[in-house]
């Protein structure tokens, strides 16, 4: 199981940061999506220089 590096908070999300550098980007969504099967939207960012898997994940209190 993969687990975030760090997490953000939004307004009515939060986005999960996995690290990414060298990684199987494929792997890495295939088992995102079996793991966090609540997430809305899943991307490449990079942050800070560095490249991470991002989940985005509604808060359904917002």
């Amino acid at each position: 199981m993969l687990i975030p590096a760090f997490s953000e908070n939004k307004d009515s999300s939060m986005l999960l940061y996995f690290e990414a550098e060298g990684a199987d980007i494929t792997k890495m969504y295939n088992e995102l999506e079996k793991t966090y099967v609540c997430f809305e939207k899943m991307n490449v960012a990079i942050k800070d220089g560095k490249k991470y898997v991002v989940l985005e994940i509604n808060d359904s209190e917002a």
